[in-house]
């Protein structure tokens, strides 16, 4: 007998989480369905310690490899090859030595009797809770050849928005370090010998040039409490981010903002619409799909909405129903629904509704790249207006001290 750790939906749809001791997952399953549970995850409880070591010490994997790991997975499935000997020969090819003893690990475990879902899930620093929830639907029914394929597609759309995200990015975090450094040199440098020759001259300072003397006496006087913040405020964060209350209100809010707001949203939904697809292209059931899905998306707002919905689907209405009496869902995204829903052809307007937002998504990071050059310009400008007068006008002032 053997520990597992799970997370389930209780008979009124909440999550709960536990431990269980049984002879296998399978038994396991079976013992939390008689306990009126639908179980969403198990693990081994002795793995858990593995996990954690893995998240602190293991080594990353790049996506790329992870990417062909799948495609490949998926080609000698489709060919009939065993799982192990896949793995075997996919782990004897790999670049990455991580991802070659993550195989061999993830081998020795399927060989022991452990679900593919179940070995992936002791790495998420390469395999992630969301490659291994998909998994777990191919586990479940569905065809895994056809499964892993649409993993590959779905990473390689994702690692394609990341790379258009941070192209547009790199442009004004490359300004904003060089303003900073600037902005550092002058206040270590050349502002405080500045300020020693004009004291002496009794000569006026402006005030550019002492709100610069300021932030050079304040970091030599309080450089220990200024570190000490910059330390403790991402610490503070992440602490209280693990406060469901204050999480779920952080992940709405990232739909509201002014700028990102809407290309957020549109990335999340793109991903929960393609993962969804995926799930019922493949025979899973609304129900089930839904549930991976929103455990797929990490934004506890999307869960909870896609949670409502499937309520409320289970209570009777329509698939359409559940989600329009979401908010978080779009009108298109539910009249594509209803359409689909009503012609049998919910899978193709989901796929519909992916390539429309993929659309979107490309345009507003085009119009976000558009509307923030001409903001670091400004940005440019002020910055340096503000640190040539910081320079400037005590030269000046001194000139006008001179002829008088």
């Amino acid at each position: 007998m053997r520990t597992y750790a799970y997370r389930a939906r209780n008979t009124a749809g909440r999550m709960v989480a536990g431990t269980v001791r049984a002879a296998d997952t399978n038994d396991a399953y079976a013992l939390l369905e008689n306990d009126g549970l639908v179980p969403v995850a198990i693990d081994p409880a002795a793995g858990k310690k593995r996990v954690r070591a893995s998240r602190l010490f293991g080594a990353r994997v790049r996506d790329e490899d992870v990417i062909v790991f799948t495609r490949q997975l998926s080609t000698m499935l489709k060919a009939g090859m065993p799982i192990l000997q896949a793995l075997q020969v996919l782990g004897g090819q790999a670049d990455s030595p991580a991802l070659r003893q993550a195989l061999d690990s993830i081998g020795k475990a399927i060989d022991g009797g452990s679900r593919l879902s179940e070995a992936m899930a002791q790495f998420p620093r390469i395999f992630s809770p969301q490659y291994v929830s998909i998994v777990v639907s191919g586990e479940s029914g569905a065809d895994m050849v056809e499964v892993l394929l649409r993993i590959a597609e779905w990473m390689e759309r994702e690692l394609d928005i990341r790379t258009e995200i941070k192209s547009a990015l790199r442009y004004p975090i490359m300004v904003a370090i060089a303003l900073v450094a600037a902005a550092a040199l002058m206040v270590a440098f050349v502002i405080p010998r500045f300020a020693v020759f004009f004291a002496r001259s009794n000569v006026p300072l402006p005030l550019p040039t002492r709100m610069l003397v300021a932030g050079n006496e304040m970091l030599q006087h309080y450089w220990p409490v200024i570190v000490g913040i910059i330390v403790a405020l991402p610490i503070i964060a992440f602490f209280l981010l693990k406060v469901p209350a204050i999480r779920l209100r952080f992940d709405r809010l990232k739909f509201r903002l002014p700028v990102t707001g809407r290309l957020y949203s549109e990335i999340v939904i793109s991903r929960f619409a393609r993962i969804f697809s995926m799930l019922v292209r493949n025979g899973v059931s609304v129900l089930k799909a839904l549930e991976i899905s929103s455990n797929v998306v990490s934004n506890t707002y999307l869960q909870e909405s896609t949670d409502a919905a499937r309520q409320s689907i289970e209570g009777g209405s329509s698939i359409y129903e559940g989600f329009n009496n979401v908010s978080l869902f779009p009108a298109l995204m539910t009249s594509l629904i209803a359409i689909g829903e009503k012609t049998g052809t919910l899978d193709d307007m989901l796929d519909f509704i992916i390539v429309q937002y993929d659309m979107d998504i490309r345009y507003s990071l085009k119009n976000l790249t558009a509307m923030v050059e001409p903001i670091i310009t400004v940005v440019i400008g002020v910055g340096v207006l503000f640190l040539a007068l910081a320079v400037y006008l005590p030269i000046w002032n001194l000139s006008q001290v001179l002829r008088k």
